[in-house]
């Protein structure tokens, strides 16, 4: 039975579901990381790599293994997809190192760190919930935002603080404004520096 064009319309989301997309170059050109869905009409978001000798896929994360609820999406999170036309679920972001060892998301409010060669993937004990997580260039420390503030934690002994903490209600460190999102197509709120010793940060009230 064939389907009608306002259907498949939205079945898809608009012809998006399926497509790859948020594409990662590895330094050596050896790999390459992306996001797409299973299927034109699935709409969860998995991250995936391509290895270019091998001409071959692998599917690395599929958030439906993990045990993470994106209907638990954080206010702050649902902004921000919205601002970006988000229309999928699942993994819709995913930040890595610079030599592409290692790559991290968040899901559902919590934040996961991938091992990009063998997929390994694990849940960080950082403060919840958690957005826009980010590895810092030599892949030993993750920072993200959480209720206002801009936070770190070191992957190799768990320790988590906060760099920056709102000094009333109405403050947020890290984010992007409503402005830049969507007058600027601005997404972010920080940055990391090249050698991984500092973040320069937004403040929004």
């Amino acid at each position: 039975m064939s389907i009608s064009f306002p259907r498949q319309y939205a079945r898809t989301r608009r012809f998006t579901l399926g497509s790859p997309r948020a594409f990662t170059v590895s330094p050596d050109g050896e790999r390459v990381l992306f996001l797409r869905t299973r299927a034109g009409d699935d709409p969860v978001t998995c991250l995936w790599r391509y290895d270019v000798a091998a001409a071959a896929e692998t599917l690395l994360v599929d958030p439906r293994t993990l045990d993470a609820d994106d209907a638990d999406l954080p206010p702050e999170e649902r902004a921000r997809r919205e601002r970006s036309r988000e229309s999928a679920g699942g993994i819709v972001g995913y930040a890595t190192d610079n030599a592409c060892s290692a790559a991290v998301f968040a899901l559902a409010g919590q934040a996961y760190h991938t091992n990009l060669a063998t997929g390994e993937t694990a849940r960080l004990a950082t403060a919840t919930p958690v957005i826009d997580p980010r590895l810092d260039p030599t892949g030993a420390t993750v920072a993200y935002v959480a209720d206002g503030a801009l936070r770190i934690i070191e992957l190799a002994t768990g320790h988590d603080r906060a760099l920056a903490e709102p000094e009333a209600d109405d403050i947020t460190y890290g984010l992007a404004e409503f402005i830049a999102a969507e007058e600027m197509g601005r997404f972010r709120g920080y940055w990391w520096s090249p050698d991984g010793t500092r973040i320069d940060a937004h403040i929004w009230a």
